[in-house]
């Protein structure tokens, strides 16, 4: 491990080196880490979009919604992981909208917990799983039998803004909001959520060197660790190492990215997705960023711009994910180059 780093256990062990051989490639499942606003449906830029984008090509997927369709199909309260429906005590594959999921939650830590019990990283059933608990899902692997990280990155504050917009619209059960939060939050303009607990604080940096961040606090309930330039230094190299790199900017240009190194639907060595498989993404992805923009229409589109107040309060609190976007464009254009 590089000079100047710290050592992350579960990251460093538990994901495959992205130059590693294509047999040991070919083993490993692919693991999606994305921002925690997009583990739920009807947003833009996160996992939603990948989930679409992946049905396409008929892959079994792991998220929230196997579960969520197993308890609906078998009339059981959705409650998360805890309450799930169907065959509880076995991994099964269910449908829902039309692609294929396993029948547990991965964007949870008791879900997380009940995948591992089921053994799902060693189980061969799924074709990509979904998470945006990095450390927590790193579990589900070994060091014989790895996730292999793929992260579709956006601009961090595109991001935190993308994500208020779906806070604000988002069902209470897929957002895990209470009464009090969601009323703020449908109070609130750009510039008040910058600048309140609400609005995340280097949320890749912290959750790559596992020092997460929540409304403030750290996961034992006290003020969030201080980050400093070792973290930063140490996130750089687990994505350099550890994950195949899309971004948001070139979306499309990610997903072809995604399948040459993983070899979904032809793509492999080169070759090229099918047009029906390419027209597909597309309607996805134009899904996706339309249902972006849902939540924002009664806020002044001034204050999302550059330089503006809640643009600047947010870039102070995300300036670790900046950096960190930017060096994840030179890694992208750098992988490109050699797939």
């Amino acid at each position: 491990w590089a000079v100047g780093t710290s050592y992350v256990p579960g990251v460093v062990d538990n994901y495959g080196s992205i130059s590693l051989t294509d047999t040991t490639k070919f083993r490993d499942v692919p693991l999606f880490w994305g921002s925690e606003y997009a583990d739920f449906k009807g947003n833009g830029g996160g996992s939603s979009v990948m989930e679409g984008v992946l049905g396409c090509l008929n892959l079994v997927q792991v998220s929230s919604e196997g579960i969520m369709e197993s308890n609906e199909s078998n009339n059981v309260e959705v409650g998360g992981a805890n309450k799930p429906g169907g065959d509880y005590l076995h991994l099964s594959v269910v449908m829902a909208m039309g692609r294929k999921y396993i029948n547990v939650d991965t964007t949870t830590k008791d879900g997380i917990e009940r995948a591992k019990v089921l053994a799902l990283g060693s189980s061969g059933m799924a074709d990509v799983i979904y998470s945006s608990l990095l450390q927590d899902v790193s579990s589900l692997f070994t060091s014989l039998n790895q996730g292999r990280m793929f992260v579709l990155i956006r601009h961090p504050i595109e991001r935190e803004m993308a994500r208020f917009r779906y806070l604000r619209r988002g069902q209470f059960e897929r957002t895990k909001l209470n009464d009090w939060q969601r009323g703020n939050l449908q109070d609130m303009s750009y510039v008040e959520y910058a600048k309140s607990e609400f609005a995340r604080d280097n949320w890749m940096t912290r959750e790559l060197v596992n020092k997460r961040c929540i409304d403030g606090k750290g996961e034992d309930g006290r003020a969030c660790a201080s980050l400093d330039d070792k973290d930063v230094h140490t996130a750089k190299e687990i994505l350099r190492r550890k994950a195949l790199i899309g971004l948001y900017s070139d979306i499309m240009g990610a997903v072809q990215h995604y399948g040459r190194y993983f070899g979904w639907d032809n793509a492999r060595k080169g070759g090229r997705f099918e047009d029906a498989t390419m027209f597909c993404f597309q309607i996805h992805i134009l899904e996706g960023m339309r249902k972006d923009a849902l939540g924002g229409k009664d806020l002044d589109p001034n204050d999302a711009m550059e330089h503006s107040d809640a643009y600047v309060a947010l870039m102070e609190k995300n300036r670790h994910d900046f950096e960190l976007l930017t060096y994840a464009q030179t890694l992208y254009k750098y992988q490109v180059e050699l797939s």
